[in-house]
């Protein structure tokens, strides 16, 4: 891979990371996520306005939309869930289990094929899932990870990362009818609408302009995270090879636990850090080899 395509994807790679890190340290958490597509999407509109040749609403992909709207917002409040429950350094890998949930559904649903590495690459992500939930490597810690995922922060994690299995497919469906930057220029008012319902009703307005006063900056520097690297991403794909840039974006399952071990001082750091090396092995042999 060339050198820009390699940097753009890193650079997008740690943005995701960080954005869930400033996310874990929020206040009212279902609020913070609101907020971020907020700012995510008044700080990048005038980018669509001069990136896109053409601006018209595609009615042919409406159900896509509603689809992944449903679905994202979904995400946002189960991780924002997980991150109340639970440590950055388990949530965020288990969060970012989604591809081998993508590869399962499109076997199941469209007819996709998974391969041998992609079966491998499945197994090791459920092997670095197990990992991450022990607490050491004696016998005795061996069966306390069946116990584990039944915790509220697993399991709003899985349902997190369900949501992404849902909105991935949704969305490459819907990006092979138009445009995929048109359509992700719509889909971000979809998502920001729906989540915007569910929170104000959820949580009211009072607390949203409490967290907004309380976290501005942090609110801010997460919007941009957010829809930032994923212009990065897009950038990166069209310079390279799909697979390889989303298989190797995905390295920020490290880096997402290692930002809950070193800054958030979480425990059992040795071991969560090397699970989640094991699902971002098993991730980019899905992506990239399968």
């Amino acid at each position: 891979m060339d050198p820009l395509p390699f940097t753009l994807v890193m650079a997008s790679a740690v943005s995701h990371a960080l954005w869930n890190y400033v996310a874990k340290e929020a206040g009212d958490k279902d609020s913070f996520m609101l907020l971020i597509n907020v700012f995510s999407l008044g700080i990048f509109l005038p980018v669509f306005f001069v990136i896109l040749p053409e601006i018209y609403f595609p009615v042919e992909v409406l159900p896509f939309l509603f689809v992944s709207g449903v679905a994202e917002t979904i995400y946002f409040l189960a991780l924002g869930k997980a991150y109340e429950e639970g440590d950055l350094s388990v949530v965020y890998p288990v969060a970012r289990s989604s591809p081998m949930f993508v590869a399962i559904a499109a076997s199941l649903l469209i007819g996709e094929r998974i391969t041998v590495w992609g079966t491998l690459g499945i197994a090791l992500i459920l092997f670095g899932v197990y990992v991450l939930h022990l607490k050491g490597w004696s016998g005795e810690e061996l069966t306390r990870p069946l116990k584990a995922l039944g915790d509220p922060a697993s399991r709003y994690a899985f349902v997190a990362a369900l949501g992404t299995t849902v909105y991935s497919l949704s969305d490459k469906m819907g990006v092979t009818a138009v445009d995929p930057l048109l359509y992700s220029f719509w889909l971000g008012f979809v998502i920001t609408g729906m989540l915007s319902l569910v929170t104000v009703k959820r949580r009211g307005v009072s607390l949203l302009r409490e967290e907004l006063r309380g976290s501005l900056f942090r609110v801010s520097v997460a919007g941009v995270l957010v829809k930032g690297g994923y212009m990065l991403v897009l950038v990166a794909m069209s310079l390279a090879q799909v697979s390889y840039i989303l298989a190797l974006r995905q390295v920020s399952v490290v880096l997402g636990a290692a930002l809950g071990v070193v800054l958030l001082k979480e425990r059992y750091g040795r071991v969560r850090v090397v699970g989640s090396m094991i699902i971002f092995m098993g991730v980019y042999l899905l992506g990239a080899v399968a």
